[in-house]
């Protein structure tokens, strides 16, 4: 019976990386106290910790919110306000979107020494209720890019 997984063996090429989130104690009593208090915004939080980027950050709208935690948008704007306001994260406004900004003493997914010293590269998230036809533009502009170079392969 194998107890644990041996990331240093021989991996094929193709394989990523495990995903890693690094929980300092403050982090882990958030947890605590959301899951025995209020579980909607646990639930809330922890999709933003999971989605965040390398430096903590998230941009995404309400509609991916809505889609991926089955929640009603006046739920998620009430949980996401507690959040704000209990010190879990920051909220910064682009266009329509949220920029969500997780308390880096709480989460961390990048190396220690860029902790306190790093630029914001947000990651973001679109989805299908919103762009219901980016796929189709997506695969025509691709589509192009073969044809004309427009993404030219080194």
């Amino acid at each position: 019976m194998e107890l644990a997984v041996d990331y240093t063996s021989n991996r094929d090429a193709s394989e990523k990386k495990p995903h890693f989130t690094k929980i300092y104690k403050p982090g882990w009593n958030r947890i605590k106290r959301l899951l025995e208090g209020d579980p909607t915004a646990a639930r809330v939080w922890v999709f933003l910790v999971e989605n965040a980027g390398h430096d903590n950050v998230l941009a995404c709208s309400m509609a991916i919110l809505e889609e991926e935690l089955w929640l009603h948008r006046k739920t998620i704007y009430k949980k996401v306000k507690y959040l704000s306001e209990q010190g879990a994260l920051a909220i910064a406004k682009m266009g329509t979107a949220n920029v969500y900004i997780l308390n880096p003493h709480e989460t961390w997914k990048a190396s220690e020494e860029f902790k306190n010293y790093h630029a914001i590269t947000a990651r973001a998230l679109i989805g299908k209720t919103e762009n219901k036809a980016f796929r189709k533009r997506l695969t025509h502009i691709v589509g192009q890019a073969e044809q004309v170079e427009l993404f030219p392969v080194d």
